[in-house]
């Protein structure tokens, strides 16, 4: 049933295990390996480990823990998502953190420039990060919960908190393919903006690249109202979570 006992809450550092598996799940979307498979070539459980870090890091970027809104159900999460404006005070870039994270746990850091190169090609297709734009980030929800209104749930409480910091416009992102997620994005009054190509990019992913939506806040200043428009009609495909990618590397 469509939201029993399931509720929103601000993410905190407990949750840092499970947000490192959003990361990783929305990094993939549909696809079978992601750029951080590709640039760290490493084995889940590490690869894991780096992006728990980065949730955890000092260095406060899209990925961080402050970031982000988590579903529970009777307590367990269950489904996650973030958003940023770029133009917050002391916002780092994801690089920074994953950097941090890459070294902290003892990896060689005379392998960094490497690592990042491996994945020059995704930044082609990214769209640009504009201050004062609420860009949500990181939606992925677990597979036994979809198609019960929890990325419904968290997309209307993310935008009412990008309408309350008083920004008008929010935006979102996924890989061209994600049907679902742009069918959803679409439902939840998102408008598809641009689709980037690059041959790079499809090479590197086996994806074409990256379609980007935008969206208006000023129409969604509460919870309720947002929740009457849509009647949270949030369509999940069976196969994958709605995701997103990281905006920017």
């Amino acid at each position: 049933m469509a939201f029993s006992n399931i509720s929103i809450v601000e993410a905190t550092v407990d949750h840092s295990p499970f947000l490192a598996r959003v990361v990783l799940a929305a990094s993939r979307s549909q696809l079978k390996r992601g750029p951080f498979d590709i640039a760290f070539q490493i084995d889940e459980a590490e690869l894991l480990d780096i992006l728990e870090w980065a949730v955890l890091s000092d260095l406060v970027c899209n990925c961080h823990f402050s970031k982000f809104l988590v579903a529970e159900a009777d307590g367990e999460p269950i489904g996650a998502l973030a958003a940023v404006d770029p133009g917050e005070p002391d916002l780092m870039p994801l690089g920074a953190a994953l950097s941090d994270a890459y070294c902290g746990l003892g990896y060689d850091e005379a392998e960094l420039p490497a690592v990042m190169a491996r994945i020059e090609a995704v930044s082609t297709c990214f769209p640009p990060a504009n201050p004062g734009t609420w860009i949500i980030e990181w939606v992925a929800v677990e597979p036994s919960h979809r198609g019960r209104g929890v990325c419904g749930l968290l997309m209307a409480r993310i935008l009412a908190m990008g309408a309350d910091r008083g920004l008008s416009r929010t935006q979102i992102s996924t890989y061209i393919g994600n049907d679902s997620a742009v069918a959803a994005y679409e439902k939840a009054g998102f408008q598809v903006e641009t689709r980037r190509r690059d041959q790079g990019f499809d090479s590197l992913l086996r994806v074409p690249g990256m379609v980007t939506m935008r969206g208006d806040l000023q129409v969604r200043n509460s919870l309720s109202e947002w929740a009457k428009r849509t009647k949270f009609q949030i369509a999940l495909h069976a196969g994958y979570p709605l995701t997103t990618i990281p905006i920017s590397w």
